[in-house]
């Protein structure tokens, strides 16, 4: 690949967030629902969405520049990026580009200055509490934020059943496993196991039912947490500074059994200076939730003063690595 010359890059990196803006505002309009199989214009996307056709034209222009969206004729088609910007994919990623295009999200992204400067997470300068509260006040912005998450997980189930064999254990409890999307694809994939969703009250009264899943309401940070002979902890560690993620890893380890796994699903920073989505992540969690990702040598730290052991670390075709702790 050609290198660009030092003006050039610096020019494209520091004026890169106006595509995924424009990604959010396309996702916002619902332009990837009303766009068919057949082409159509800019004008035609413009009425059917209430948008004003020349912006939209030249946001689609800059889109289709990133393979979201594809010029065809006079009209845009779908891509393969651009299906999963629909409300009825199978796999949509609707909502979290909503979620990462919203009001707190872009607010934050913007007040990363303060981040800089302070160490503070910048969403505590945006609004009084952090990210938890403006949720627990903003009822519409949190049924987004829960969507997304299930959403950010179909980047990794699939990978995960691929490359965990889930069947050794008798009962799997998903901890703050919201819905239950993560924990029902694990026992649809493991008939004879039996799973506990563990979340907060108003959060596993509207979990999506399985036959062999029941739950438990309740806070990590409190307790107790079910008895079980594994541990799920997908993208919840990352939410969290050191002394709140041992926190939790100590509640497991207050009622698990000397044989039982944590099985804790997160992008890993790698050691060396090569690109990885956890990069990016680890700013979201540094301006939004103030939590962090981690590398090896940090997991091994926090694994062990959360009560277990780092015994292996197994890669998914995904992001995300799944850190599997024992009972120290």
């Amino acid at each position: 690949m050609q290198q660009l010359p030092a003006p050039a890059f610096i020019f494209n990196l520091s004026t890169g967030y106006f595509a995924p803006r424009c990604l959010h505002l396309v996702a916002q309009l619902g332009v990837a629902d009303v766009l068919g199989n057949t082409p159509m214009t800019s004008e035609e996307l413009a009425r059917a969405t209430g948008a004003h056709a020349d912006s939209l034209h030249r946001m689609m222009r800059l889109l289709a520049a990133h393979g979201v969206f594809e010029r065809r004729g006079g009209g845009w088609v779908h891509t393969e990026y651009s299906e999963h910007l629909k409300a009825s994919h199978a796999h949509s990623l609707k909502s979290l580009v909503l979620m990462f295009g919203d009001d707190i999200n872009w607010r934050s992204a913007g007040a990363l200055g303060v981040s800089s400067r302070t160490g503070q997470t910048a969403c505590e300068a945006v609004t009084p509490g952090g990210l938890w509260p403006y949720l627990r006040a903003h009822p519409e912005d949190a049924r987004v934020f829960d969507a997304a998450m299930t959403g950010k997980s179909h980047m990794a189930i699939a990978a995960v059943l691929q490359a965990m064999e889930f069947h050794r254990y008798e009962h799997i409890a998903d901890i703050a496993g919201g819905r239950g999307h993560i924990l029902a694809a694990v026992l649809d994939a493991t008939p004879r196991s039996q799973g506990t969703l563990f979340d907060l009250p108003d959060v596993v009264q509207n979990s999506q039912p399985h036959p062999r899943m029941k739950t438990q309401a309740g806070d990590f940070f409190v307790g107790p947490l079910p008895r079980a002979d594994a541990y799920i902890l997908s993208n919840i560690i990352h939410d969290w500074a050191d002394p709140q993620a041992i926190s939790i890893l100590r509640q497991i380890r207050q009622v698990a059994p000397p044989h039982a796994e944590v099985l804790v699903m997160e992008m890993m920073l790698p050691e060396g200076p090569e690109l990885h989505p956890a990069m990016v992540m680890d700013l979201v969690m540094l301006s939004l939730a103030g939590g962090r990702e981690r590398t090896q040598v940090q997991y091994d730290a926090l694994f062990a003063e959360g009560g277990f052991k780092l015994d292996r670390i197994i890669p998914t075709h995904s992001p995300y690595s799944i850190l599997v702790g024992k009972v120290a």
